[in-house]
């Protein structure tokens, strides 16, 4: 160990110093022995007895480590505002590149924050949970994994007073509103007396929903929206007290909730349940004082826990309600499981994972352009080698250069991070305009004091060290060596080009695990739109009415209803056909049942079977598109006096007959005394998403079987033209029969399946934006290494010419050095690449993670774009005259 560095820790100094003065006494030991002409110990003891006092020491020490003053920083700052004028082109390059990385992240952090990490706007969120309803282990209930509460277990619950400080009850439901302009169908919720206290939210104005006001015979009170207040009542305030018309019945306004207030919201909420997209009114939920075991309902549940309840207590009270409730309903054993949510984590749903994908695709981004900048101020810290070479020659130490660099990528990052601000606001609008509706808390995205704080940081981060590196290189000039140099050529050998190249590496790298994934995306998006979804969505008009239990109380006037509207639709001009269903493709789950299947011996302790169930009308498969692959579809004739009849998609036919024909088989449902003989076996038809597996499935006529469900049904019609060209004459049709009927969710099912793609293309564009953005970037990157190499390699090219190499020999010399480049950048892409797949999995579609086609292809691309990238440069270099360039030299 060298003598000063001896020293130096002992005193805690660090390193650099120390090599710094034993140069100085290098340099001192040689004066002494030229001069006195002594051997070298002894010359070298002379130097540490002239150095022995400590002066040089403490001198340079109090320079290293003295805190710069106010006077020295504005020194600096004006030093760097001069750089930045002598070279603008250069800033607004950093500026801009970095801005749109640090805007694209700060965007996409934007919802980030807005939905996983904001605390859902409710007091003591964190005490708010939702209890969902869990089927026993081992059942399939056509893959949903929460099924509602029935009253009896919500009066149950309503007594776990020692788990919950409140709790409420609610559902969805959808209310014609008349005597307001034209008549129009709101979507609201059902919700008991507890609901908002349990949510622990204030009427803007009026009251909420009394005990006694949630009773049967005492419900007609209603609390609207501000949304709704404000469109359909013109923001007036003497609405409250006053009775509007809903359902063909009067309800009193009470109340009036605060702006933003929607609360369920369908996209926060599992896709089991129908509740609306905003919801725009409230009516007391009544239930009836006594109910049936097995009463259908949608009943979903909020809670507040007691203070100091944990999740996992109220977890474990819940399992002990089961255990109460399995005693007192014997019949129900095992029905009553729960699963205790926290209701920030149910709003949040299953956007973690798109989030965290387009999270970790803008991430990738902002390393590339942290690295091209780094290379570009890395070139830049180069070309001003004699610059600091004087300054080091003139006393500014290591240091002081350090310090000097480091303000001026402070400065840059000031003004880079002004420009990722505007970026980011134009990102979070782009995507609160384009982005799919299905992501929860989508319209609470924006740049508050945290996501300004998050951009701050990364700012911040990225300016101290992506500047850091490229002045650390810089700071360690070799005064001696870059004098004799004229500082120019003594850093050219070593550190920069090999930091540059493994700049290059990194892009080219990163970039390629983004364009794998973005073409994971292409193709998974490509299969599903290739997969059969059991219909076909063009020229098919669809809608929904719903039919007030005022007018239509049974349900032979429901079906009367329908009987008398089918044959009008169907006799409108352009029409091709028409028919009822309750769930339409990619409008959400279907209802489901248990079945028996007639002749087969249930073996005991065995459950019965769950499947989808459907009612539907004459007309529904044709006017979907959805081909019948046996048999027939139901009829008019299937009515109530005609033997019950059923027809079974191909998973159920599969399932329970895979190797006999189940055309006159009979299936029967619980709540039914006949069985059902099945008639026809259709497609597998997808409700949900192109990516769902389906399953069995049976559709029953309407004419057998109106479920008081029916009031609430959706009208698919197929034309033959574009479906606008019919919806006045169908809107005509149906005030022909009831003025007081609207229609509602009036769209196409090209619409509607476009719409449930809405996430899978989202998320696609944006990786395909990112992997595109990261392609150019690196091919700008690897373009300026080469060139740079070029310009500094003159001199040898000049001379390999010389000495006889011909011009195609250079140019395949430098094209061989981009591959060279990028070679080594797309080998550990490969490998970054297969380790991401475990992430992307569950994003893919027909396609598997670590496909082939897609690996080979993009790395071939990125290849062609390297030696692209090195066509200039090569044709530059083949170029150069070698009388010229040692001319130059």
């Amino acid at each position: 160990m060298s003598w000063f560095r001896q020293i130096f820790r002992r005193r805690g100094i660090y390193d650099d110093l120390a090599e710094e003065l034993d140069e100085h006494l290098e340099e001192k030991t040689e004066q002494i022995m030229r001069a006195e002409r002594v051997t070298r110990s002894e010359a070298l003891v002379a130097a540490r007895k002239a150095f022995g006092n400590q002066t040089v020491i403490e001198q340079r020490s109090r320079e290293v480590w003295q805190w710069p003053s106010l006077e020295s920083i504005w020194a600096d700052t004006r030093f760097a505002l001069r750089q930045v004028r002598k070279a603008p082109g250069f800033a607004l390059t950093i500026v801009l590149l970095l801005g749109m990385g640090i805007g694209s992240v700060t965007a996409v952090f934007s919802l980030v924050d807005a939905v996983l990490l904001r605390p859902v706007p409710y007091p003591s969120p964190s005490s708010l949970v939702i209890p969902w309803n869990i089927p026993p282990a081992g059942i399939d209930i056509g893959g949903y994994a929460e099924i509602p509460w029935n009253p009896i277990q919500f009066r149950a619950l309503e007594q776990e007073t020692k788990t919950y400080r409140s709790i409420g009850a609610f559902q969805g439901g959808n209310f014609n509103l008349t005597g307001s302009g034209d008549p129009a169908m709101l979507e609201g919720a059902h919700v008991s007396w507890g609901f908002f206290p349990a949510l622990g939210v204030e009427p803007e104005q009026g009251r909420f929903f009394t005990r006694e006001e949630d009773s049967i015979g005492h419900e007609r009170e209603v609390i609207l929206s501000d949304a709704l207040w404000r469109d359909r009542f013109h923001a007036d305030s003497s609405i409250l007290n006053r009775a509007i018309d809903l359902n063909g019945a009067p309800y009193t306004v009470v109340g009036i909730m605060p702006a933003g207030f929607a609360f369920p919201r369908a996209n926060e909420m599992p896709g089991d349940f129908t509740f609306p997209a905003e919801t725009e009114l409230w009516v007391p939920l009544a239930l009836p004082a006594v109910t049936p075991m097995f009463t259908p309902s949608e009943l979903a549940v909020v809670g507040r826990l007691k203070p100091g309840l944990s999740l996992a207590e109220a977890q474990a009270a819940m399992d002990v309600f089961a255990r109460r409730m399995d005693r007192e309903m014997p019949a129900a054993k095992g029905w009553s499981g729960s699963r205790v949510t926290a209701l920030q984590k149910q709003v949040a749903g299953d956007s973690l994972k798109p989030l965290v994908l387009m999270l970790s695709a803008v991430a990738l981004v902002l390393l590339i352009v942290c690295f091209n900048v780094a290379g570009l101020l890395l070139t830049r810290s180069f070309t001003r080698q004699r610059e600091f070479t004087v300054r080091a020659a003139l006393g500014a130490g290591r240091l002081r250069v350090l310090r000097q660099l480091l303000t001026e990528s402070l400065l840059l990052a000031l003004a880079r991070g002004v420009a990722g601000g505007v970026v980011a606001l134009a990102g979070v609008r782009i995507v609160k305009v384009f982005g799919p509706k299905t992501l929860p808390r989508l319209i609470e995205a924006g740049v508050d004091l945290r996501v300004f704080a998050f951009a701050f940081a990364i700012t911040l981060l990225t300016g101290i060290l992506f500047g850091l590196m490229p002045a650390l290189g810089a700071a360690r000039t070799n005064l001696v060596e870059s004098l004799k140099e004229s500082g120019q050529k003594s850093a050219a050998g070593a550190t920069h080009p090999r930091l540059r190249s493994a700049f290059v590496v990194a892009q080219v790298a990163l970039a390629l695990v983004l364009v794998i994934a973005s073409g994971l995306l292409v193709r998974t998006f490509y299969h599903l739109l290739a997969a059969d979804a059991g219909f076909r969505p063009e020229h098919v008009l669809t809608f929904e009415i719903s039919l007030p239990s005022t007018k239509y109380p049974d349900r032979g006037t429901i079906a009367r209803f329908y009987q008398q509207a089918l044959p009008l639709l169907r006799s409108i001009p352009g029409v091709e056909s028409a028919g009822i269903t309750e769930a339409i493709p990619m409008g959400g789950a279907t209802e489901s049942t248990g079945i028996r299947i007639v002749g087969r011996a249930a073996r005991k302790g065995d459950r019965p079977p769950i499947v989808n169930y459907t009612v539907i009308s004459p007309g529904l498969f044709a006017s979907l598109g959805t081909p019948i692959l046996r048999g027939r579809e139901v009829l008019d004739s299937d009515v109530l006096s005609a033997p019950p009849v059923t027809v079974i998609n191909r998973a159920l036919a599969r399932q329970y007959w895979p190797n006999e024909d189940p055309i006159g088989k009979q299936i029967l449902v619980p709540s039914q005394r006949i069985p059902a003989t099945i008639v026809g076996i259709v497609a597998d038809i997808k409700h949900s998403s192109l990516r769902e597996v389906p399953g069995p499935e049976m559709f029953e006529p309407y004419t057998q079987n109106v479920w008081p469900s029916l009031a609430l049904i959706q009208v698919v019609v197929r034309t033959r033209s574009e479906p606008a060209a019919v919806i006045e004459d169908t809107r005509k049709v149906i005030r022909q029969i009831d003025s007081g009927i609207p229609l509602a969710k009036v769209s196409t099912l090209l619409t509607l399946t476009s719409t449930a793609m809405a996430g899978e293309r989202f998320s696609m564009l944006l990786v395909s934006s990112f992997g595109i953005l990261a392609v150019l970037l690196a091919a700008v990157g690897l373009y300026g290494v080469i060139s740079y190499s070029v310009a500094q390699r003159t001199r040898e090219i000049g001379i390999r010419v010389a000495l006889g190499a011909q011009r195609g020999d250079v140019f395949r010399m430098i094209i061989g050095y981009g591959l060279g480049l990028s070679g080594p950048g797309i080998l550990i892409g490969i490998v970054a690449a297969l380790g991401m797949g475990r992430i992307l999995t569950s994003f893919l579609y027909g396609v598997s993670a670590s496909d082939p086609l897609t690996f080979f292809s993009v790395s071939a691309l990125l290849a062609v774009i390297a030696v692209g990238a090195s066509l200039f440069p090569a044709h530059r270099a083949a170029s150069i005259n070698p009388v010229e360039a040692l001319r130059m030299e």
